[in-house]
């Protein structure tokens, strides 16, 4: 006789855990709505905003000069050297690195003076 299925036991670990498992696993659709229902739950207790910042959608830090540059090559540097500056922010021109920093504003201090700083893309690795 078959056994009758049972509904399965509420996850009790906290949301933080749960969104940083997801993330590692490369669930970002999952870990977004997870924290979703964190936020609107408002009970949780967790300071979540590490993880607001993290999965927010990407910004677009500012426009102008070219807008049709052939960014393949830096889409191909960010596939083929991206892991070795995990965790920051890089500035790429036709396949090239211009700098990276600990953070946006490093980044751009070092792009001031570079001749192609104004037309880099800018990235975070994460």
């Amino acid at each position: 006789m078959a056994q009758p299925l049972r509904k399965p036991e509420p996850d009790t670990r906290p949301y933080a855990e749960r969104i940083r498992e997801l993330v590692e696993q490369d669930y970002v659709g999952a870990a977004r709505e997870l924290l979703a229902e964190a936020l609107e739950k408002g009970d949780h207790g967790e300071d979540l905003s590490g993880w607001q910042r993290v999965l927010a959608p990407a910004k677009v830090l500012r426009v102008g000069g070219e807008l049709d540059i052939d960014r393949t090559p830096d889409f191909q540097w960010l596939k083929d050297h991206g892991e070795t500056y995990w965790g920051q922010w890089v500035a790429l021109f036709g396949g090239e690195l211009l700098g990276h920093g600990e953070n946006l504003k490093e980044l751009l201090a070092k792009l001031e003076h570079h001749p192609r700083g104004r037309r880099a893309l800018l990235h975070r690795l994460y």
